[in-house]
């Protein structure tokens, strides 16, 4: 049995995810813990992240065991992944990745380069096609 923690901050995010999990041999005694962060109360941004752990649920509902979590308690996302990571004993984790412009990963920062830096488990990270939500 194998334990991924997985973060997710979009519909299209999980459907990939979802997609590299089934091609990769995901068995039917894994578990997947799915995290969604929020640093906002935006209605809309909610229930987009709502939206996005529903994939899962709905993807994977014959199994293997599927958890999901919002999570909105102003840590960002790299951090609350980590923490979670910890909390639930993970033996992976798997993310989306979003290409950015220069600027923008100096201005906003990036998830993924956060999580290489301070993860020990191995990671994945799953490439979006451009213009995903």
């Amino acid at each position: 049995m194998v334990t991924y923690l997985i973060g997710t901050d979009g519909r299209s995010a999980s459907e990939a995810i979802c997609a590299n999990l089934e091609a990769d041999g995901l068995g039917p005694d894994d578990r997947l813990v799915v995290v969604n962060v929020q640093m906002t109360d935006d209605v809309d941004h909610i229930r987009a992240g709502e939206a996005a752990l529903e994939v899962f649920e709905d993807r994977f509902a014959d199994g293997p065991e599927v958890e999901v979590h919002q999570l909105n308690r102003g840590k960002a996302p790299s951090r609350e992944l980590v923490d979670y990571a910890d909390r639930v004993d993970a033996d992976r984790m798997v993310i989306a990745l979003r290409r950015h412009s220069r600027t923008e990963r100096v201005i906003f920062g990036s998830v993924a380069h956060s999580l290489l830096q301070r993860v020990t488990i191995p990671i994945t990270l799953v490439p979006l096609d451009e213009g995903a939500d």
